[in-house]
């Protein structure tokens, strides 16, 4: 049985399984084991990021964490989950974990699954839950997506942004990447759930 199919009974999501992109070998990768105090590592704790963003960016957010397979997991809400539910350990920077999984490799980390090359770009001081969500705003933004503050988005909208924020997240509705996604339903019937439609 293929890594993919294995990982698939074992109930990992596909979109985390094949989420990012393949990743050079000699990208440098840390070695890290998921202990309990890991999982409570403070520098990654999701507390860390409330009021980071406005509560209805943070729907978007949690829109993207549960169709990336990310949040809950790790026991911080996704914050310290690399590629394939590897928790890793502290989140003073990005982990750039290579990890292989289902034949894809991938440093994605974080509750939106940043690979380390769209991360350091972005310039924030450490991987903290914090910089993790304005980080991810700023990819939304980036791919010409303005959310408002004050109300939820509209089925229209929320189509149009599915469309756009697609080719950042493989997992979203209308994804051109090939890799399995949540319909568009599923995704807006939780994003509701988060923004109050």
């Amino acid at each position: 049985m293929p890594l993919n199919m294995k990982l698939l009974a074992l109930g990992l999501p596909a979109a985390l399984l094949i989420a990012g992109c393949t990743v050079p070998s000699e990208e440098a990768a840390e070695d890290v084991d998921s202990t309990e105090a890991e999982l409570s590592a403070p520098t990654c704790a999701a507390s860390i990021a409330a009021s980071a963003v406005p509560k209805k960016h943070k729907a978007m957010l949690d829109t993207i964490a549960f169709t990336e397979g990310t949040a809950g997991s790790c026991g911080q809400d996704g914050y310290n989950t690399g590629y394939a539910y590897r928790c890793f350990s502290s989140c003073s920077r990005h982990p750039n974990i290579a990890t292989t999984a289902g034949g894809w490799t991938s440093t994605a980390a974080g509750r939106y699954q940043f690979l380390t090359r769209t991360w350091n770009p972005l310039g924030y001081p450490s991987f903290s839950p914090k910089y993790q969500d304005m980080g991810a705003m700023k990819l939304v933004s980036r791919r010409g997506v303005s959310l408002p503050t004050t109300r939820a988005l509209t089925a229209t909208e929320f189509s149009n942004a599915m469309k756009k924020l697609s080719y950042e997240w493989a997992s979203l509705p209308f994804s051109p990447y090939g890799q399995p996604t949540v319909s568009l339903s599923r995704t807006r019937a939780k994003y509701c759930t988060f923004a109050g439609c």
